[in-house]
């Protein structure tokens, strides 16, 4: 069984690293409209209701750019950046803010 979300909450659960993939599922067979499915961290799988082909895939190219760049790697917490700040792929450091 899926959750049901909002393609903006799908985005914000990128940014909070816990999406590891994104996919599209068509929902009729004239392709026309389309739902987003996001695999978590935790192996639960979550999606938007049925919505209009363009929109659906605008919402995952957004999400996989998003998981391409890291975004999740970099959570602000307490007031420190936690997450790799080297652009070199360096180790994990902390920086204060």
């Amino acid at each position: 069984m899926r959750i049901s979300m909002k393609g903006r909450d799908m985005e914000t659960l990128v940014f909070l690293g816990r999406v590891k993939a994104v996919n599209v599922e068509f929902c009729n067979d004239s392709k026309t409209m389309a739902k987003v499915v996001a695999k978590l961290d935790t192996e639960e799988e979550v999606e938007t209701e049925c919505i209009p082909t363009r929109a659906a895939g605008k919402i995952s190219t957004v999400m996989k750019h998003y998981l391409r760049l890291g975004v999740g790697k970099y959570i602000i917490t307490n007031d420190k950046v936690s997450g790799n700040v080297d652009t070199e792929g360096g180790e994990d450091e902390v920086q204060d803010r």
